[in-house]
């Protein structure tokens, strides 16, 4: 290359990034004049929480960068997770860092929104609470997440003092069934946790508690131990899945009986018969034997497979390894 060219090519190239050169920059740096106690910037900070998800309250470690929280794991020491972490927990950090969510409260004027201080929400939020619970009881409504004891008490608190209504609990992945069965049976309004890592015949109505039913990394764990177990010859279970769909869970089962969707009923209710006809509901009270066998029908494979879209055989397996099973375990349906 001439000495000339490449004069000119360095004048042009400089020529360039002066025009690209702005004096006035999208954004400012600062710096922490007086940074927290417990902040050394470039270190690595962890504090202990509990991941709110899901139900399952898993234990988490948020690890923070210069005051903000860049990922998350779960807690060795929890004993729900034990290390572990879903797929829903390890996201959970996009609800601090995700660029489009809202730092101030913000009101609607005119069609549009407009963003106030906390102060001003707070009054005007308890102006209108107010000028409601004058005109009544019930004109107050409260819809929270998936919250703990402390705080739903708190909130159950506060409507039952402006005449409103009970707290509307929202969870995408709901159990209301599964309470409801509980309170039914058990007397018991909330959640149970269930020991698949004892039996040694689980049978799963869509429940995919290796995705998100209930506490998918416990469940992941003892599922994994039920199958060691197994494995080893100590007595482990089968896992035979019953769903419409082939989900993650149902592709770890041994047997994945493809039903017709919404007939899970059908399937549980044939074996339920099947399990009565057996005897096995004999120690039960009278009453209680009486409605489950009305509840139940009469154990016809042929009727259950035809209501379900499933072979008669496949049925008549499912119900002989139930039967012969020691410590059989059913999971109820999914969400």
């Amino acid at each position: 290359m001439k000495r000339r060219t490449f004069l000119k090519l360095t004048g042009a190239g400089a020529l360039s990034m002066a025009a690209g050169c702005d004096n006035r920059p999208e954004g400012s740096l600062y710096a922490l004049v007086k940074a927290p106690d417990d902040m050394v910037t470039g270190k690595i900070r962890w504090y202990a929480g509990t991941c709110r998800e899901c139900p399952a309250g898993c234990g988490i470690l948020a690890k923070s960068r210069e005051g903000r929280v860049v990922k998350l794991e779960g807690n060795p020491l929890h004993p729900v997770n034990r290390g572990g972490l879903c797929m829903r927990g390890q996201a959970a950090v996009q609800g601090v860092m995700n660029p489009d969510r809202l730092t101030t409260p913000q009101l609607r004027v005119d069609n549009a929104w407009r963003p106030i201080g906390f102060p001003e929400a707070t009054a005007l939020l308890a102006d209108r609470i107010a000028a409601a619970a004058r005109k009544g009881p019930g004109r107050v409504a409260l819809m929270t997440e998936t919250v703990g004891a402390p705080l739903y008490n708190l909130f159950a608190e506060s409507m039952e003092r402006s005449g409103g209504l009970p707290p509307l609990v929202f969870e995408p992945f709901a159990y209301e069934s599964l309470r409801a069965a509980h309170q039914l049976i058990l007397g018991f309004d909330g959640l149970i946790s269930y020991r698949m890592d004892k039996a040694d015949m689980l049978v799963g109505f869509g429940a995919d508690f290796l995705e998100t039913w209930l506490s998918p990394v416990e469940y992941a764990s003892r599922f994994a131990a039920m199958r060691s177990e197994a494995e080893s010859g100590a007595g482990g279970g089968r896992f035979v899945h019953v769903a419409p769909y082939l989900s993650l869970t149902g592709a770890n089962a041994d047997d994945w009986i493809a039903c017709a969707p919404g007939s899970e009923s059908a399937v549980a209710l044939g074996l339920l018969a099947a399990v009565l006809e057996a005897g096995r509901g004999d120690h039960l009270p009278a009453s209680l034997a009486a409605a489950l066998k009305a509840a139940a029908g009469p154990s016809d494979p042929e009727a259950v497979a035809g209501a379900a879209g499933i072979h008669p055989e496949k049925f008549r397996r499912l119900a002989a390894r139930l039967l012969a099973a020691k410590r059989p375990l059913i999971l109820g349906t999914g969400a």
